[in-house]
Protein backbone atom coordinates (compact mmCIF):
# COMPACT_ATOMS: atom_id res chain seq x y z
CA UNK A 1 0.00 0.00 0.00
CA UNK A 2 3.08 2.93 0.78
CA UNK A 3 4.59 2.30 -2.64
CA UNK A 4 1.10 3.55 -4.51
CA UNK A 5 1.10 6.28 -1.95
CA UNK A 6 4.62 7.72 -2.84
CA UNK A 7 3.08 7.32 -6.53
CA UNK A 8 0.35 9.25 -5.54
CA UNK A 9 2.65 11.67 -3.41
CA UNK A 10 5.31 11.77 -6.24
CA UNK A 11 2.68 12.36 -9.34
CA UNK A 12 1.02 15.33 -6.95
CA UNK A 13 4.78 17.04 -6.25
CA UNK A 14 4.84 17.25 -10.15
CA UNK A 15 1.49 18.30 -10.58
CA UNK A 16 1.42 21.11 -8.32
CA UNK A 17 4.64 22.38 -9.82
CA UNK A 18 2.84 22.24 -13.44
CA UNK A 19 0.04 23.92 -11.69
CA UNK A 20 2.63 26.91 -10.10
CA UNK A 21 3.68 27.38 -13.70
CA UNK A 22 0.78 27.56 -14.89
CA UNK A 23 -0.23 30.38 -12.10
CA UNK A 24 3.06 31.93 -12.90
CA UNK A 25 2.75 32.40 -16.94
CA UNK A 26 -1.07 33.61 -16.23
CA UNK A 27 0.37 36.16 -14.38
CA UNK A 28 2.19 37.34 -16.71
CA UNK A 29 -0.38 37.50 -19.20
CA UNK A 30 -1.87 40.67 -20.68
CA UNK A 31 -4.67 41.68 -21.39
CA UNK A 32 -4.37 44.87 -23.10
CA UNK A 33 -5.85 43.42 -26.16
CA UNK A 34 -8.91 41.38 -27.10
CA UNK A 35 -6.78 38.52 -28.13
CA UNK A 36 -4.24 38.81 -25.12
CA UNK A 37 -7.63 39.29 -22.77
CA UNK A 38 -8.75 35.74 -23.83
CA UNK A 39 -6.09 34.08 -24.26
CA UNK A 40 -5.53 35.00 -20.25
CA UNK A 41 -8.80 33.86 -19.72
CA UNK A 42 -8.21 30.65 -21.22
CA UNK A 43 -5.25 30.01 -19.54
CA UNK A 44 -6.86 30.73 -16.27
CA UNK A 45 -9.54 27.88 -17.51
CA UNK A 46 -7.36 25.53 -17.81
CA UNK A 47 -5.60 25.98 -14.72
CA UNK A 48 -8.65 26.08 -13.05
CA UNK A 49 -9.75 22.84 -14.44
CA UNK A 50 -6.00 21.00 -14.16
CA UNK A 51 -6.37 22.10 -10.45
CA UNK A 52 -9.78 20.61 -9.66
CA UNK A 53 -8.88 17.57 -11.74
CA UNK A 54 -5.59 16.86 -9.82
CA UNK A 55 -6.81 17.72 -6.41
CA UNK A 56 -9.83 15.48 -7.05
CA UNK A 57 -7.99 12.86 -8.43
CA UNK A 58 -6.26 11.96 -4.51
CA UNK A 59 -9.44 12.28 -3.08
CA UNK A 60 -11.26 9.81 -5.88
CA UNK A 61 -7.84 7.55 -4.57
CA UNK A 62 -8.73 7.40 -1.21
CA UNK A 63 -12.76 7.24 -1.64
CA UNK A 64 -12.21 4.21 -4.11
CA UNK A 65 -13.04 0.54 -3.47
CA UNK A 66 -9.71 0.22 -5.22
CA UNK A 67 -6.30 1.98 -4.78
CA UNK A 68 -6.10 2.65 -8.39
CA UNK A 69 -4.34 6.00 -9.91
CA UNK A 70 -5.50 5.47 -13.58
CA UNK A 71 -9.14 4.92 -11.91
CA UNK A 72 -9.24 7.80 -9.38
CA UNK A 73 -7.27 10.10 -11.73
CA UNK A 74 -10.33 9.29 -14.54
CA UNK A 75 -13.01 9.49 -11.96
CA UNK A 76 -11.67 13.10 -11.30
CA UNK A 77 -11.99 13.97 -14.91
CA UNK A 78 -15.26 12.36 -15.27
CA UNK A 79 -16.57 14.25 -12.68
CA UNK A 80 -14.66 17.83 -13.93
CA UNK A 81 -18.13 19.73 -13.96
CA UNK A 82 -19.36 19.01 -10.78
CA UNK A 83 -15.80 19.63 -8.91
CA UNK A 84 -15.06 22.86 -10.60
CA UNK A 85 -19.28 23.62 -9.74
CA UNK A 86 -18.49 22.93 -5.85
CA UNK A 87 -15.18 24.84 -5.52
CA UNK A 88 -17.26 27.63 -7.43
CA UNK A 89 -19.22 27.28 -4.40
CA UNK A 90 -17.05 26.94 -1.59
CA UNK A 91 -14.90 30.26 -2.93
CA UNK A 92 -18.10 31.91 -3.04
CA UNK A 93 -18.52 31.09 0.65
CA UNK A 94 -14.90 31.65 1.52
CA UNK A 95 -15.61 35.21 -0.07
CA UNK A 96 -18.31 36.11 1.73
CA UNK A 97 -16.08 34.91 5.12
CA UNK A 98 -13.89 37.34 3.58
CA UNK A 99 -16.76 40.32 3.30
CA UNK A 100 -17.91 39.59 6.62
CA UNK A 101 -13.96 40.00 8.57
CA UNK A 102 -14.12 43.06 6.72
CA UNK A 103 -17.71 44.42 7.97
CA UNK A 104 -17.05 42.80 11.49
CA UNK A 105 -15.97 46.07 12.95
CA UNK A 106 -19.68 47.43 12.77
CA UNK A 107 -21.49 44.57 14.21
CA UNK A 108 -18.62 44.37 17.24
CA UNK A 109 -19.49 48.41 18.08
CA UNK A 110 -23.35 47.60 18.55
CA UNK A 111 -23.00 44.62 20.04
CA UNK A 112 -20.75 45.88 22.87
CA UNK A 113 -23.09 48.81 22.58
CA UNK A 114 -26.06 46.94 23.27
CA UNK A 115 -24.65 44.72 26.01
CA UNK A 116 -23.99 47.82 28.00
CA UNK A 117 -26.90 49.14 27.96
CA UNK A 118 -28.63 46.02 29.03
CA UNK A 119 -26.05 45.08 31.93
CA UNK A 120 -25.09 48.35 33.04
CA UNK A 121 -21.30 47.98 32.62
CA UNK A 122 -18.94 48.42 29.86
CA UNK A 123 -18.02 46.17 27.26
CA UNK A 124 -15.53 46.76 25.16
CA UNK A 125 -15.83 46.73 21.50
CA UNK A 126 -12.43 45.30 21.10
CA UNK A 127 -13.71 42.17 23.51
CA UNK A 128 -16.92 41.51 21.38
CA UNK A 129 -14.52 41.81 17.64
CA UNK A 130 -11.84 38.79 19.59
CA UNK A 131 -14.93 36.74 20.01
CA UNK A 132 -16.30 37.38 16.73
CA UNK A 133 -12.73 36.85 14.87
CA UNK A 134 -12.52 33.82 16.83
CA UNK A 135 -15.93 32.36 15.52
CA UNK A 136 -14.82 33.54 11.97
CA UNK A 137 -11.90 31.78 12.04
CA UNK A 138 -13.09 28.15 13.38
CA UNK A 139 -16.12 28.73 10.58
CA UNK A 140 -12.76 29.18 7.94
CA UNK A 141 -10.31 26.54 9.32
CA UNK A 142 -12.70 23.95 11.19
CA UNK A 143 -16.81 24.32 10.00
CA UNK A 144 -16.37 24.98 6.51
CA UNK A 145 -13.50 22.21 5.77
CA UNK A 146 -15.40 19.60 7.92
CA UNK A 147 -18.72 19.65 6.25
CA UNK A 148 -16.96 20.79 2.62
CA UNK A 149 -14.55 18.41 2.12
CA UNK A 150 -16.13 14.83 2.39
CA UNK A 151 -18.69 16.37 -0.10
CA UNK A 152 -16.06 17.21 -2.42
CA UNK A 153 -14.46 13.34 -2.34
CA UNK A 154 -17.92 11.87 -2.93
CA UNK A 155 -18.02 14.40 -5.63
CA UNK A 156 -14.74 13.30 -7.13
CA UNK A 157 -16.54 9.69 -7.04
CA UNK A 158 -19.92 9.80 -7.63
CA UNK A 159 -20.70 12.88 -9.55
CA UNK A 160 -23.49 15.72 -8.91
CA UNK A 161 -24.82 12.88 -6.35
CA UNK A 162 -21.95 13.59 -4.71
CA UNK A 163 -23.43 17.38 -3.05
CA UNK A 164 -25.41 14.68 -1.02
CA UNK A 165 -21.83 13.89 1.05
CA UNK A 166 -22.20 17.41 2.58
CA UNK A 167 -21.16 17.24 5.95
CA UNK A 168 -20.60 12.95 5.91
CA UNK A 169 -18.21 13.02 8.66
CA UNK A 170 -19.11 15.36 11.24
CA UNK A 171 -20.17 12.82 13.81
CA UNK A 172 -16.71 11.72 14.00
CA UNK A 173 -15.18 13.37 16.60
CA UNK A 174 -11.89 12.80 15.74
CA UNK A 175 -12.28 14.90 12.32
CA UNK A 176 -13.08 17.69 13.86
CA UNK A 177 -9.63 17.96 15.60
CA UNK A 178 -7.42 16.25 12.35
CA UNK A 179 -8.98 19.36 9.91
CA UNK A 180 -7.58 22.06 11.50
CA UNK A 181 -4.52 20.72 12.00
CA UNK A 182 -3.76 18.99 9.13
CA UNK A 183 -4.86 22.33 7.26
CA UNK A 184 -2.53 23.99 9.65
CA UNK A 185 0.20 21.69 8.64
CA UNK A 186 -0.04 22.18 4.81
CA UNK A 187 -1.29 25.95 4.88
CA UNK A 188 -0.26 27.84 7.81
CA UNK A 189 2.84 25.99 7.91
CA UNK A 190 4.56 26.08 4.72
CA UNK A 191 4.12 30.17 4.46
CA UNK A 192 5.72 30.53 7.82
CA UNK A 193 8.68 28.98 6.70
CA UNK A 194 8.45 30.98 3.23
CA UNK A 195 8.35 33.89 5.02
CA UNK A 196 11.00 33.50 7.79
CA UNK A 197 14.50 34.60 7.04
CA UNK A 198 17.38 34.42 8.92
CA UNK A 199 19.84 36.82 9.05
CA UNK A 200 23.57 36.43 6.82
CA UNK A 201 25.50 36.52 4.27
CA UNK A 202 23.41 36.51 0.95
CA UNK A 203 24.57 32.59 -0.08
CA UNK A 204 23.72 31.47 3.20
CA UNK A 205 20.04 33.24 3.14
CA UNK A 206 19.80 31.69 -0.14
CA UNK A 207 20.84 28.45 0.76
CA UNK A 208 18.39 29.01 3.63
CA UNK A 209 15.35 29.88 1.05
CA UNK A 210 15.94 26.60 -1.20
CA UNK A 211 15.79 24.22 2.10
CA UNK A 212 13.11 26.14 3.30
CA UNK A 213 11.22 26.10 0.37
CA UNK A 214 11.56 22.25 -0.22
CA UNK A 215 10.47 22.00 2.92
CA UNK A 216 7.44 23.72 2.69
CA UNK A 217 6.56 22.03 -0.53
CA UNK A 218 6.65 18.56 1.04
CA UNK A 219 4.68 19.74 3.80
CA UNK A 220 1.92 21.06 1.53
CA UNK A 221 1.80 17.94 -0.58
CA UNK A 222 2.12 15.59 2.63
CA UNK A 223 -0.91 17.73 4.70
CA UNK A 224 -3.02 18.10 1.49
CA UNK A 225 -2.85 14.11 1.09
CA UNK A 226 -3.26 13.28 4.80
CA UNK A 227 -6.56 15.42 4.55
CA UNK A 228 -7.92 13.67 1.25
CA UNK A 229 -7.14 10.84 3.16
CA UNK A 230 -8.86 11.52 6.15
CA UNK A 231 -11.89 13.47 4.29
CA UNK A 232 -12.50 10.18 2.32
CA UNK A 233 -13.24 8.28 5.30
CA UNK A 234 -9.36 7.26 6.12
CA UNK A 235 -9.74 4.45 3.53
CA UNK A 236 -8.82 2.44 2.14
CA UNK A 237 -6.70 1.52 5.11
CA UNK A 238 -2.77 1.78 4.81
CA UNK A 239 -3.01 -2.42 5.84
CA UNK A 240 -5.06 -3.58 3.39
CA UNK A 241 -4.57 -3.00 -0.54
CA UNK A 242 -8.04 -3.64 -1.17
CA UNK A 243 -11.38 -1.97 0.74
CA UNK A 244 -14.98 -1.54 -0.21
CA UNK A 245 -15.67 1.75 0.93
CA UNK A 246 -18.58 4.08 1.03
CA UNK A 247 -17.75 7.56 1.13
Amino acid sequence: MMRPIVRLGLAHAAGNAILLWLGYYWLGTGESQPIALAWSLLVALVAVCYGCWLYGGALAYFAGKDPSMTRAFRDSARNLLPIVAAAAAALLLYFALAKWAAYSPNPAFRIASFLTLKIRKPVKPSSIQVILQAALWAARWVAVPVLLLPMFAAICLRGWRGFAGFGALARRPLYWVATPLLLVCSLWLPFRLLGWTPRGRFGFELASFVLRAMVAYLLFVAGWLALAFFSSGGRPRWSQPKTVVSP
